[in-house]
């Protein structure tokens, strides 16, 4: 469905108290204070893909949160 307006979601983690991103230089993620730096998805289920396959390997699978356009 083509939609006027792109979604965009991110990741929560709620342990680490701020939102997820990716560092541009040896692409690790990170903690972001907030959600304008944070690692962005444009899609529900691949924010919620990421999220699970984060899960799995660190024991956590963060929120997914959509964010006001």
């Amino acid at each position: 469905m083509l939609t006027k307006y792109a979604e965009r979601y991110v990741l929560r983690s709620c342990s680490a108290g701020g939102y997820l991103g990716v560092n541009a230089v040896d692409q690790r993620i990170e903690r972001q204070t907030s959600p304008d730096d944070a690692w962005i998805f444009h899609t529900h289920e691949g924010a919620v893909n990421h999220a699970r396959w984060i899960g799995e390997v660190h024991g956590e699978t963060p929120d997914v949160v959509k964010l006001d356009q």
